[in-house]
């Protein structure tokens, strides 16, 4: 009779409720997410979220009859996916519990986020984003005095951003720097203790953790990097148990659970495997936050 084992539905229902939180990030940039299948080498126009200007209605013109045009765009080019997963034994898969295939779902889900977070933090360096604001201090220093320092050096004439339009990136020892010093009166509710986003925080969109950045964060526009990501799978389902498209919900991320049977040893194997990238769009819409003014 055949097995009618099925870890994967407990691997794939918990993946979908941790997704959305570890891929919160992905909100301050500029994204083009599909579960359309890509070939590496292959590349996507990414649209950049930019303000359009606002003026005067002029009623013989008929401003709602806007001019046409083409929107900017970054060049988004794919290498090979990224897969993360693990084997259990014929042994192992009638022993171990929903608890065991739930911590792997979450664990697995958070490396397939740290590698969509290295796409985006690889890119923030001088060469990439020249603006910069030192002396932020110390992490062990970091309060919401810290965060109106940046905003107010971020609304002068020599950066082109503004605080409300605006997110406020930071490294994990900045923002739990700050957070430990904040209350529900301050940051509006428990999100951040949860999901690491702060809304509003001296007039920013949000403040936000973005997990793997070596250095304090940066501010930034939705323009000033595109993310793409697009689907993955087997070209033939036949050797495998299940294929199955994962979309989180928020970010439209696609991720596809393959589980494979292997006959020989009657090992059981659970994978999950999407393509991401990313790349430079406006250079001036990223100002980088320095510890000190020596900037490198």
């Amino acid at each position: 009779m055949p097995s009618t084992f099925a870890g994967h539905e407990l691997y794939s229902k918990k993946a979908l409720k941790v997704l959305p939180a570890q891929l919160a990030f992905l909100g301050a940039f500029s994204t083009d997410i599909s579960g359309e299948a890509i070939g590496p080498s292959k590349s996507v126009d990414v649209p950049l979220v930019e303000m359009d200007a606002a003026g005067t209605f002029n009623r013989t013109s008929n401003n709602f009859a806007r001019p046409a045009g083409t929107p900017k765009t970054a060049k988004v080019t794919f290498g090979d996916p990224i897969i993360t997963g693990f084997a259990v034994t014929a042994d192992q898969a009638s022993k171990i519990d929903k608890a065991f295939w739930e911590g792997k779902a979450e664990l697995n889900m958070t490396s397939v986020a740290a590698s969509a977070s290295t796409a985006v933090t690889d890119l923030v360096t001088k060469a990439n984003f020249d603006k910069a604001v030192t002396s932020v201090g110390a992490s062990s220093a970091f309060t919401k005095s810290g965060v109106a320092k940046i905003a107010a050096a971020i609304e002068n004439s020599t950066n082109k951003l503004r605080v409300r339009f605006s997110t406020l990136v930071l490294s994990g020892e900045y923002f739990y720097a700050l957070l430990s010093g904040l209350d529900a009166n301050v940051y509006g509710g428990t999100e951040a203790i949860r999901g690491g986003v702060i809304p509003g925080l001296f007039g920013f969109r949000k403040v936000m953790t973005l997990p793997g950045l070596s250095t304090p964060g940066f501010v930034c526009e939705p323009s000033c990097i595109a993310f793409a990501a697009r689907g993955f799978r087997p070209t033939d389902d036949r050797p495998y148990n299940v294929v199955r498209e994962l979309k989180e919900p928020e970010s439209g991320l696609t991720l596809t659970l393959v589980e494979y049977p292997d006959g020989p040893s009657g090992d059981l194997s659970e994978s999950v495997t999407t393509r991401i990238g990313a790349s430079v769009g406006d250079g001036g819409a990223l100002v980088r936050l320095v510890s000190d003014s020596t900037d490198s």
